[in-house]
């Protein structure tokens, strides 16, 4: 067998290896999409009476060497959706859901010049906002610099079809703890159970959302986002000063948000 006919029995093999790469991906298609679809609705409506309710979250946010972040509600849910073509046909391509959970206080922390760049990174990295005064010598070098962290903690999610591989991924934020995390979900997993404890996650309630997920990609948070330690660096939580009192809003709807979410639209089913 000649050189041609080697290279001829390659591409032939090449070809053989596309097609089938091709007819995967459009066989998982469809069943991807229907799982991206039913995901996006059933959040969509979810979302719907979060809004509404505003619920107080549950969770905690421990900062090491920071503070705790508690006492936050729940507010601003949105969703959005791009699709792509796959074979001319429409496809869900990406679900994207923002949220925040917050309170009108702030931290106050102090770090000393060699702490400064780390611990910007730090806020950064979880996306929170704040402010800062540095503090000089008599020979204006810094020696510290004071950080006024707002109590905002911005979360979501970015659903996206794999669809080369036939699974749909969550690729959380800041929503158990500050960092990343994803899961990868086979399409047959996304259904009433799973969804229902992935609307848990998103209200901060504890959740088996994860016994859904295929292999854990994996966390890309460091040892800043780990629990706080006993010896902690001391900080101050303060109110803004030109918070008022304000205790009848939420007193009035607190029988409502002891209703759980997932009964709610299961009524409206």
């Amino acid at each position: 067998m000649g050189l041609l006919d080697d290279l001829k029995k390659e591409a032939e093999n090449a070809k053989n290896i596309e097609a089938a790469k091709t007819a995967t991906i459009t066989s998982s298609a469809a069943v991807v999409d229907k799982a991206m679809r039913e995901a996006y609705f059933y959040l969509n409506e979810l979302f719907k009476q979060l809004n509404v309710l505003k619920p107080q979250c549950p969770r905690v946010y421990d900062m090491q060497d920071v503070g705790r972040f508690m006492g936050l509600v729940q507010q601003d849910y949105r969703i959005e959706h791009r699709t792509k073509l796959i074979k001319d046909t429409e496809h869900f391509d990406q679900v994207t859901v923002t949220f925040k959970r917050t309170s009108p206080n702030f931290i106050t922390v102090k770090r000393d010049a060699e702490q400064i760049e780390r611990f910007r990174n730090v806020l950064w990295q979880s996306s929170l906002k704040f402010t800062s005064e540095q503090h000089h010598n008599e020979r204006r070098i810094v020696i510290g610099e004071t950080f006024k962290i707002a109590m905002e903690v911005p979360c979501g999610i970015e659903m996206v079809g794999d669809y080369e591989n036939g699974v749909v991924r969550f690729k959380m934020k800041n929503m158990d703890e500050f960092g990343p995390v994803t899961y990868t979900l086979e399409p047959s997993a996304i259904g009433t159970a799973s969804l229902e404890e992935l609307a848990k996650t998103l209200i901060g309630k504890e959740s088996d959302f994860k016994v859904f997920n295929r292999r854990l990609v994996g966390t890309t948070g460091t040892t800043q986002f780990t629990k706080s330690s006993a010896n902690r660096t001391k900080y101050i939580v303060e109110a803004p000063p030109e918070a008022e009192k304000k205790g009848g809003f939420f007193g009035s709807i607190r029988s409502a948000l002891k209703t759980d979410v997932t009964q709610i639209l299961r009524k409206k089913d």
